[in-house]
């Protein structure tokens, strides 16, 4: 009985040891070795037989041609360029594209992505990606981003279309590269139509390059990158918006917004002065004259025109809802964006029952914040 036990709780201690080992895929091809397999993805070659720790192989000689198969690596063995990044949540239509390939597939969730494969997302999806090195990529609707492009050692991601969100993440759009300057540096790019950057920095400072130009924006300010031009000179952003639980999200907004629900019924009430949300349909946008709300999008628009209708009113145009029946959010009943001045009533959408629901504001120039944090709502009158 005690031999038993003392079996027991080694074998325990052995799957706890086991189960903290980061581990990544690597597919064998036609003649590869463990030799050469080590040769190409471990950053010391000579730890080739850490390898057989992880996988059943048919022999433990590294000289041997190995079958077509997956080979479990620990992450921490690889070298830096090979590890891969992991797919670490992602809503709606969400297609991947491996490097070299031409073929678009679904994604899953917790899968690896590998250095040159392109992520694309559809009308109300989103992906979100954790390299292992510790960078973040959140990416936006209708968006396009490239991982660790093979030719550009110093990027982490190449925007090519939308908008995504990044933790420490150097990226690379048509106009633009951005580079952030601290550890905890969190910033937004979006690419418009003609192709302009725009850059917000929430937290640390970046770099933004372009037309042999570097201007260091520091947070709480942004910058817009035209094709072939330097960027602007960073400009302020009014102070950030407040949620009805006192959290701030990291976007440009003022605080005359803030998100409400009561009784099932969902709006994003203002605060400040201007006229208040009514009991249906849309009210002008406050601080807007005569309530005509300028296109964002309109390529005459310059830095200084969408930093004063960024100085206005209520900077917040619309936020993204989502309602889940548990607290993860792992799945959703609704997820959709809202004008800042509809009102949307549970009631009517969902069957009656109790719910998780989370908002994330939208500005001006089109950036989602972060979510906040999840609210239990009651849906039926």
């Amino acid at each position: 009985m005690i031999k038993f036990l003392m079996g027991l709780m080694m074998l325990l201690r052995h799957n706890a040891f086991g189960a903290a080992e980061e581990l990544q895929t690597i597919i064998v091809k036609p003649g590869d070795t463990l030799w050469s397999i080590s040769n190409t993805y471990l950053k010391d070659p000579k730890k080739w037989n850490e390898i057989l720790k992880y996988n059943r192989l048919p022999s433990a000689d590294p000289s041997i041609a190995l079958p077509g198969m997956p080979l479990k690596v620990p992450v921490n063995l690889i070298k830096e360029q090979y590890r891969a990044a992991r797919l670490v949540y992602f809503i709606n239509d969400v297609m991947t594209r491996k490097s070299g390939g031409a073929d678009w597939k679904g994604v899953s969730g917790g899968m690896d992505l590998y250095k040159g494969d392109t992520l694309r997302t559809r009308v109300d999806a989103r992906a979100d990606v954790k390299f292992y090195t510790g960078e973040v990529l959140n990416l936006f609707p209708n968006s396009i981003a490239v991982l660790r492009p093979p030719n550009d050692k110093n990027t982490d991601v190449r925007l090519m279309a939308g908008e995504m969100r990044g933790l420490r993440s150097r990226v690379v759009t048509p106009s633009s590269r951005i580079t952030p300057k601290t550890k905890d540096t969190e910033f937004g790019a979006k690419i418009r139509e003609d192709l302009t950057t725009v850059v917000q920095v929430f937290k640390g400072r970046a770099d933004v390059e372009a037309g042999g130009k570097t201007v260091e924006v520091p947070a709480g300010f942004a910058s817009e990158v035209k094709m072939d031009m330097a960027p602007s000179q960073p400009v302020k952003l009014p102070p950030l918006p407040q949620l009805a639980d006192g959290t701030q999200t990291a976007l440009a907004g003022g605080s005359a917004a803030q998100f409400r629900s009561e009784g099932g019924v969902v709006s994003l009430g203002n605060l400040g002065k201007g006229p208040k949300m009514g009991t249906g349909g849309k009210q002008p946008q406050v601080g807007m004259t005569g309530g005509n709300v300028p296109d964002l999008n309109d390529k005459a628009l310059d830095t200084a025109e969408i930093v004063k209708m960024l100085s206005v009113g209520n900077p917040v145009q619309s936020y993204h809802l989502q309602v889940s029946k548990d607290q993860t959010f792992a799945t959703t009943v609704l997820d959709r964006t809202y004008d800042a001045f509809d009102k949307i009533d549970l009631n009517d959408t969902l069957p009656a029952g109790n719910y998780y629901m989370r908002v994330a504001l939208i500005d001006l120039l089109g950036f989602e914040g972060k979510f906040s944090a999840p609210r239990p709502v009651k849906v039926g009158r």
